[in-house]
């Protein structure tokens, strides 16, 4: 969980905020927890928290996808979005519509790097900041 704080609000303004909540949750990472009359009742955590609680059976990857992506996250090459991350990914939606992120979407499949991007990934990977320059690479 993120950083031990924990949010309690009344099931009204959950009821009110709901879709505003869990984006919150999301992005934070901090908890949040629904009150009747006082007491706590129920919790909203991101998908993260509840993995981690979750049992270590449910937490195995099933699908390829999820294979892949455990594999990322622990060498490191996939981490979640930050707020700020979100927030761009947000007004880039909100910029354009499905037809047009779908054309741009196309467009830069068809884009063709060189070097392969996963050369690249890999020479950096490579890379110390103490290494000398060099026009050869």
């Amino acid at each position: 969980m993120s950083n031990g704080a924990i949010r309690r609000i009344p099931a009204t303004e959950a009821k009110t905020h709901f879709g505003r909540i869990v984006q919150e949750v999301a992005a934070s990472g901090t908890p949040v927890v629904i009150q009747t009359r006082g007491q706590d009742q129920a919790a909203i955590v991101s998908v993260d928290d509840l993995r981690r609680l979750s049992s270590p059976e449910e937490e195995q990857p099933t699908s390829d996808w999820e294979k892949t992506q455990a594999a990322l996250k622990k060498a490191g090459l996939l981490v979640e979005p930050t707020p700020e991350m979100r927030r761009r990914a947000e007004r880039y939606d909100a910029r354009y519509t499905p037809e047009e992120r779908a054309r741009i979407l196309a467009e830069l499949r068809e884009l063709r790097l060189e070097p392969l991007l996963s050369e690249v990934i890999l020479r950096n990977r490579e890379w110390h900041p103490s290494a000398e320059y060099s026009d050869e690479d």
